[in-house]
């Protein structure tokens, strides 16, 4: 945002898009049998909303964008000189392949934590909404802790997938890596999608990072309750899964 993206005008304090989550944080349509052209249609309600706010064409398709209407305004046609339009949600990533094939120009920024923090996370709204999409049941676990790790799994094998895909177009950020180092990490994701950016807006933009209390927490955890193929795979994809082990910094 701090680099010229308008992100919407309806965001709560995390600046996750809630336009995005009403309309796409549906797990019972999406395993309904949501097709690709109903996505499709979706997505493109959603990017006029983006573009130009909530009009009666808008309603008329989706009447619960009504209590958005005043604080999306008139979307990015009414903020001058912004680059383009993002969005930041947590489910984004559940629908990132028809994102990528609606917009060919879009990037994908896959934002990604350590492994361990994330399977020790209070925080198990993924994992109820989505973990059928990944053929994955929850029960069957010894350790909810195990569930979210393996959740984490299949969506990285599903990542390096895209990757392939996708190439030049899905650009993963380590986010340990980018709160340790705000400045260098966002200066390389934003050559990487092409943003030409001055030290001094790129020193503004990450001023108020900060490191969360959470990162590092699994160094204080039983790591018993995972399988040793799970810490293996972590360890594979060159995430450190021993308490002695330094800080993945890649």
């Amino acid at each position: 945002m701090a680099l010229g993206y308008y992100a919407g005008g309806c965001l709560n304090g995390a600046n996750d898009n809630l336009i995005f989550t009403e309309l796409f944080k549906r797990p019972d349509w999406v395993r309904g049998g949501a097709t690709p052209g109903a996505i499709d249609r979706r997505l493109a309600l959603f990017e006029r909303v983006m573009r130009h706010g909530v009009g009666a064409f808008e309603l008329l398709r989706w009447p619960g964008l009504r209590r958005f209407r005043r604080e999306q305004g008139s979307g990015l046609a009414g903020q001058g000189s912004a680059i383009g339009w993002m969005t930041k949600e947590p489910n984004c990533h559940i629908f990132v392949e028809p994102i990528l094939e609606r917009w060919p120009d879009a990037q994908f920024v896959y934002v990604t934590r350590h492994p361990l923090d994330m399977a020790y996370s209070d925080n198990k709204g993924q994992l109820g909404n989505w973990s059928w999409m990944f053929d994955l049941d929850p029960g069957g676990f010894a350790a909810p802790e195990a569930a979210q790790l393996e959740y984490w799994i299949r969506t990285q094998r599903r990542l390096d997938d895209l990757l392939r895909r996708f190439p030049g177009r899905l650009h993963p950020l380590n986010f340990d890596a980018f709160a340790s180092d705000p400045k260098a990490h966002s200066s390389s994701l934003a050559q990487r999608i092409g943003i030409a950016v001055d030290d001094a807006t790129l020193g503004r933009a990450v001023e108020h990072v900060i490191r969360p209390d959470s990162m590092g927490r699994w160094r204080e955890r039983d790591l018993s309750v995972f399988a040793a193929d799970q810490l293996r795979f972590c360890r594979e994809t060159g995430w450190p899964v021993d308490t002695d082990s330094p800080d993945r910094q890649d």
